[in-house]
């Protein structure tokens, strides 16, 4: 199990079971650059390695970025996207629900 402990599915609150790791490639050249340039196009490509996980109840998927990967969004991701965990007070996704770092449960803003 990764390091981010027990996953549990949002819509049966079921364990989640690991299915495999996914690496991703961001930031590369694409289309004809790639055709002109083959492997050299790929230079300013980066890795990032995903955690699938899968509902056995349900089929819910969820994506967890092991740590290097996290770091690579979160440098890369503007900072009007980003805000402070109310726990640990570390930079996360705006969207987020719960805390990547340390699980903590975000507050919502009602309109």
């Amino acid at each position: 199990m990764s390091e981010h402990g027990v996953k549990k599915c949002y819509s049966c609150n079921v364990e989640m079971q690991f299915a495999q790791k996914v690496p991703f490639r961001i930031k590369g050249t694409p289309g004809m650059w790639k055709l002109l340039f083959g492997e050299w196009a790929e230079l300013g490509e980066e890795m990032l390695s995903f955690d699938v996980y899968v509902c056995p109840k349900c089929g819910e998927i969820r994506l967890f970025a092991d740590e290097k990967s996290m770091q690579t969004l979160l440098r890369i991701t503007p900072k009007a996207f980003l805000k402070k965990c109310v726990k640990c007070g570390k930079d996360i996704p705006i969207a987020s629900e719960r805390c990547p770092y340390c699980e903590a449960k975000q507050l919502q803003k009602r309109n």
